[in-house]
């Protein structure tokens, strides 16, 4: 049964998608079977992977609306990318309603928890990119996940809101989901050159320890320039800093269990 984490922050911009794709990427490479869900209705993990959002028939809007799904009607949701071994349940910018239709199901904390579990089975690892923000979408990503990993990039805003992130996960974890854990915090956007990348990483570390990740995610521009060719940088570029720094944290994912 497929291994189901959060990549969550509700501070947008921080590399969020970057490391929900990369990272998937990174588990296919290494020959595992990887579902990336795209909770977020931007739609950036599902373009991120080659997914045109604006020719869906249907997306997980549909899935989470729709009581009657049965793992048939999930699977056909699911796009297969060009990637061997990674599929996308991809999300459009009809995904921005859901927080109004959800506030009105029943159980409404667990309707995607219910819908991975009916395909768990086809997977390794499920990664889901949640939205940033603190609403419902994101709540379920939370209860649907055993674990969840928090992106923060070297910057000022950036480690703000941890506390309101660190707060929820604690309310999912009282009263939905005791046993979602914090796997780790990742460091994005690093630039060795400026002296607050270096100030907020020693921060982290001395707020949460071991739990901060070794592997840094460097600021390159090849990861950008992969994003605009809708490509993972591990299978844009092998010989960049992009692609070292998100192998490496593939890896420390994998060496978690």
């Amino acid at each position: 049964m497929g291994k189901v984490i959060s990549i969550f922050n509700q501070k947008g911009g921080i590399g969020k998608s970057t490391t929900t794709i990369n990272l998937g990427a990174g588990l296919s490479k290494k020959g595992y079977r990887v579902l990336l869900v795209d909770l977020d209705p931007q739609s950036n993990t599902t373009i991120g992977v080659g997914v045109d959002s604006e020719i869906l028939d249907k997306t997980i809007y549909d899935l989470l609306t729709n009581k009657n799904d049965n793992k048939h009607e999930i699977m056909k949701v699911v796009q297969f990318t060009e990637y061997e071994k990674l599929d996308v349940l991809p999300s459009d910018i009809t995904l921005s309603n859901a927080e109004i239709t959800l506030s009105n199901a029943m159980s409404r904390e667990s309707v995607l928890s219910k819908i991975l579990n009916k395909i768990k089975d086809d997977y390794d690892y499920i990664l889901l990119d949640c939205p940033p923000s603190l609403g419902l979408l994101s709540i379920n990503g939370l209860v649907a996940s055993d674990g969840v990993i928090i992106p923060v990039a070297t910057s000022f805003f950036s480690i703000k809101g941890i506390k309101h992130l660190l707060d929820t996960i604690e309310l999912v974890q009282d009263n939905l989901k005791p046993e979602l854990e914090i796997i780790g915090v990742l460091i994005t956007m690093f630039d060795s050159r400026k002296k607050i990348s270096k100030d907020i990483r020693s921060q982290l570390v001395e707020a949460f320890g071991d739990k901060v990740f070794k592997t840094v995610i460097r600021i390159n521009s090849e990861i950008e320039y992969s994003q605009d060719n809708k490509t993972p940088v591990i299978f844009y570029n092998q010989s960049c800093n992009g692609y070292l720094d998100y192998m490496n944290f593939t890896k420390e994912v994998l060496n978690y269990e």
